[in-house]
């Protein structure tokens, strides 16, 4: 082997290059090879059976009475050795089934998938002077758990025309439909083609030389799948002081033996360990009765030295290699930083032996470099699978416009057009169940002075390119990130929304928090002095205040005991100047998700616009009402990054409405009311969808751990059920447990000034330590009371 010392990094893809052949020559083989197999069929087969492996045949398929006699022609410590490893390879393989899930992407649009295995496989097992029995078993197991159909299998005859008993035996063991006595490129012209003997496969699996791996290549080109494009055999194996030499010596033998052009790579950082290495290879080398192949094979290997264990492993991510052995101290230190290889073997007593033969990876592994795109074979390799979807009326109203959007931007009209024939009809003819609020004006609501209202505009509102020369907003033009007036549209940062959302970004305004929002449908819809609207308390606030401030009268209408909204109360409470009706779910603060059935019976019945505030909605997943935007003109959703994406901060609101509604909120929103820091943030925070989950996943469990916890405690009377990122709790002493907290630095609302929250407090879920604290601070209160 060559040894290499600390190598520059320049020099690295010069250093690990496999072993080079003649492509040339070797396709100009395999193409006439294919060519005489689908013109002359087993002819073909014959001819180079005899050509190549020096064999005389007149058939290609064995006998069943030769494989079930190969029974008898195998010792018990073998047959025994073969179950064993059989059952292990079952066992791992079989666990790789996953379960399809049907998932609701968004409401009323189902999606899942249906695995289902390839009808029918080849399986390639090289035989000759190394009769790879093994390799039947990492196919036909697998093949078989998956539920081929057909599983045929090709292997070359040894020199007495026959076929190993050991590959036999094996086939019989795991199910073997069919087995041929055909090898090398005409084994796999074969199957890619189908003969007279041999059924055309729908995928060709399983290793072999140089010859084989450029026939699979080529039947890939045709139309028939492959495994993957694997060649000659390799390892490499990092090691530190703490390796065994003789451990190391063995493993570079094991895979040097396979053939000639296979290749073995040490990489270390512990220069002492080179001349044991090298000492053991020679010694050990000797003793092979393949020991001219293996040989053969150091000459095209590497002893490589490096300066530190961080650079060993970007070696081996470089390289890519099949078989890769890791027999260092710390190796969880390596783990994560591993990113390219076919099978890893850990720790001094893990030979990549185990993984060949008996442990149950498989060891059907892509060599060349191919580890960096390309995994072993698994169960999932013997199948495919069909995604299904079902979208229901609802669901296209929802998602219709979006695909109309993305497909007129493709300038693909037939895409679009499919989608729009289908939501005229619904809109025009609707299904049973479906209904849709069609005698709803929004002109009789808007207010006069903003019928005609021109809403400011820019150049840049219709300017869709990316232009470097902007001379109509009297900027300053010296670039330092905020010197230019933000998007006036907010267009990227809509359209990320509208991903996550499955709403139309044109169906959405944002504003400085959702109270600009409320702001905004009270300049427009709302004469001051003359209109009135409807809160059902208790409920937020700021809807008390926005109505004060654009001087429109407030109509309370309590909710039930449930904190339910009465839809005859509110109906009774709203005449002809009755414009908005504002309604929050999750509540806040009572919690609680309102009634949809309520809420759509209000919208079927109000005359006004139904304001649903859903700022809490991430807490309780999948009870937006967003859907029904499409069944209804008079409803305007109202969200929110604050609480559960965590941008209190940025100030972010969300209003989702019909087209007509969001245009007239846009004449009198301001311009650029959305700053450049706040979009680019949220751009930046809204790709962390896995970090939002697991903390709206994590928070939804801190309510549940500490509703439980206050329901036993003996002051508090009532923990009232919760759908959102806060409690309402009612207790003996609000104030004085208001007042105990606050002197404990523990800020919690007391709510028991409000109507119908007599005694009531409202505890936002905080993080698992503040949580904590909390719980400390109650349980001093429970025992100083």
């Amino acid at each position: 082997m060559q040894v290499i010392k600390y190598p520059l990094k320049e020099t690295w893809i010069d250093i690990l290059s496999r072993p080079l052949y003649n492509v040339d020559e070797l396709e100009d083989v395999v193409n006439q090879v294919f060519a005489e197999v689908r013109s002359e069929g087993d002819e073909a087969l014959f001819k180079y059976t005899k050509m190549y492996d020096g064999v005389k045949i007149d058939k290609t398929e064995v006998n069943r009475s030769d494989i079930d006699a190969s029974e008898s022609m195998l010792d018990e410590d073998l047959k025994s050795a073969l179950a064993i490893a059989a059952n292990n390879i079952k066992i791992f393989h079989k666990a790789q089934f996953q379960e399809s899930k049907c998932i609701e992407t968004s409401k009323g649009v189902r999606c899942w998938r249906k695995s289902t295995a390839i009808e029918k496989v080849g399986l390639y097992v090289p035989g000759g002077s190394a009769p790879l029995f093994s390799t039947v078993l990492m196919l036909g197991i697998p093949a078989k758990l998956a539920g081929c159909e057909e599983v045929i299998l090709c292997t070359p005859p040894g020199k007495d025309g026959r076929i190993n008993p050991a590959i036999l035996y094996a086939c019989k063991l795991v199910g073997i439909d069919r087995v041929f006595q055909i090898g090398g490129i005409q084994a796999i012209g074969g199957m890619a083609y189908g003969t007279e003997s041999i059924p055309k496969v729908h995928k060709i699996f399983g290793p072999g030389n140089q010859y084989v791996t450029a026939a699979k290549q080529r039947a890939n080109r045709m139309g028939v799948a492959i495994d993957m494009p694997a060649g000659p055999s390799e390892v490499m194996v990092l090691a530190d002081e703490t390796a065994e030499v003789e451990f190391i010596a063995a493993d570079l033998l094991s895979q040097a033996e396979h053939g000639a052009d296979s290749q073995v790579v040490l990489v270390t950082w512990a220069a002492d360990l080179i001349e044991g290495v090298e000492r053991e290879l020679e010694t050990q080398l000797q003793n092979l009765s393949r020991r001219d192949i293996a040989a053969k094979a150091l000459e095209n290997s590497k002893i490589i030295l490096v300066k530190s264990q961080e650079e060993a492993l970007e070696i081996s991510n470089e390289y890519g290699p099949e078989h890769l052995i890791v027999s260092v101290k710390d190796e969880d230190s390596l783990l994560d930083g591993i990113k390219n290889a076919g099978s890893v073997f850990l720790g001094n007593y893990t030979p990549e032996s185990a993984g060949d033969y008996a442990s149950g990876t498989n060891h059907t592994l892509p060599t060349n470099g191919y580890a960096k795109a390309y995994s072993g074979v698994s169960l999932d390799s013997f199948m495919k699978s069909i995604s299904f979807q079902k979208i229901s009326e609802k669901g296209l109203l929802n998602l219709g416009p979006v695909i109309e959007i993305m497909a007129k931007a493709e300038q693909l009209d037939a895409h679009c057009n499919a989608v729009t024939v289908r939501l005229n009809k619904i809109k025009t003819n609707p299904m049973k169940g479906l209904k849709i609020k069609s005698s709803f004006n929004l002109n009789n609501l808007v207010r006069e002075n903003v019928k005609n209202l021109v809403p400011y505009s820019s150049a840049r509102d219709e300017f869709s390119g990316k232009g470097s020369v902007f001379l109509d907003a009297n900027e300053n033009p010296f670039e330092n990130g905020v010197n230019r007036y933000p998007d006036p549209l907010q267009k990227e940062l809509k359209v990320r929304l509208g991903q996550l959302k499955s709403v139309n970004p044109k169906n959405m305004i944002l504003g400085n928090g959702s109270d600009e929002v409320i702001d905004l449908l009270f300049r427009a819809f709302c004469e001051p002095n003359i209109d009135n609207v409807i809160i059902c308390t208790p409920t937020y606030g700021m809807y008390e205040v926005a109505a004060g401030v654009n001087a429109a009268a407030i109509r309370e209408v309590y909710l039930d005991a449930d904190f339910q909204p009465d839809v005859e109360a509110v109906l009774s409470a709203s005449d002809e100047k009755t414009k908005l009706l504002f309604l929050c779910s999750p509540n806040n603060p009572t919690a609680n998700l309102l009634d949809e059935s309520k809420i759509v019976e209000l919208l079927d019945k109000f005359e006004g616009i139904v304001i649903l505030d859903e700022a809490y909605v991430d807490f309780a997943p999948g009870k937006t009402m967003a859907d029904k935007l499409a069944l209804y003109p008079n409803l305007v959703i109202l969200q929110t990054l604050s609480k559960a994406w965590g941008m209190a901060g940025i100030r972010l609101g969300i209003g989702l409405a019909s087209l007509a509604v969001i245009e007239f909120l846009n004449r009198i929103k301001p311009p650029y009311n959305v700053n450049s820091l706040t979009q680019t943030k949220a751009l930046e925070l809204l790709n962390e969808t896995d970090l939002y989950n697991q903390q709206v996943k994590t928070i939804i469990e801190e309510r549940e751990e500490l509703t439980v916890f206050l329901n036993g405690l003996r002051f508090v009377e009532k923990v009232y059920a919760a759908d959102a990122n806060f409690i309402l709790v009612r207790v003996i002493d609000a104030r004085g447990l208001y007042d105990y907290l606050l002197e404990n630095e523990i800020i919690i609302r007391d709510r028991s000034k409000i109507r119908n929250l007599d005694s009531c407090v409202r505890i936002s879920v905080g993080t698992r330590k503040e949580n904590g604290i909390l719980r400390d601070a109650l349980t001093k209160f429970e025992l100083k009371s």
